[in-house]
């Protein structure tokens, strides 16, 4: 599954950083944040929190 949501990540142009239990995506304006958040939410169970042009799953 994570590999489904880095995927989407950098589909929508965004850079990743992974952590345990934590995957961040970075992009260039909050529109892409908005609508990767929403793609990986209908694609999983994964809980997806969006701050600014940043996004938050919790693994």
């Amino acid at each position: 599954m994570n590999t489904n949501i880095v995927t989407l990540i950098h589909s929508f142009n965004g850079y990743i950083y992974e952590t345990a239990g934590l995957i961040t995506g970075f992009f260039s304006d909050s529109e892409q944040a908005h609508a990767c958040a929403s793609k990986i939410q209908t694609i999983s169970d994964r809980e997806v929190e969006v701050c600014g042009s940043q996004l938050f799953v919790w693994m």
